[in-house]
């Protein structure tokens, strides 16, 4: 039909190339800033300097377990969530998530028996 068939079908080639390697390029700096941004996530920091609890309760799900500035927790978080914050002075609270300032709780010696 056209007489330059040859020498399109040579561009359309080179097009289709020239979009995958955009894509890679785009695919490559995609994962390189998914990296740099999950390293900068909290680092996790450990505290059991807090040893006691204010009530023999279980806390419910994301509920405060530890207010700023007391040294009692309110509440045990259940068995596998931990009693987080973003940092030492700030409300805690049980999330299933392990990163942040974790104040590590005690474990509970609640029973009537001696």
């Amino acid at each position: 039909m056209w007489k330059t068939h040859g020498v399109m079908v040579a561009s359309e080639s080179f097009t289709y190339s020239s979009v995958w390697r955009y894509a890679l390029i785009f695919l490559v700096l995609l994962i390189n800033l998914t990296a740099m941004t999950s390293a900068r996530a909290y680092p996790t920091f450990s505290d059991n300097s807090v040893r006691i609890y204010l009530t023999e309760r279980t806390c419910w799900w994301n509920e405060i377990c530890k207010e700023e500035f007391q040294t009692q927790f309110k509440c045990k978080c259940p068995q596998w969530s931990f009693c987080r914050s973003p940092g030492r002075y700030y409300n805690a609270y049980c999330s299933m998530t392990g990163t942040g300032y974790i104040w590590t709780q005690p474990e509970r010696s609640w029973s009537l028996l001696p």
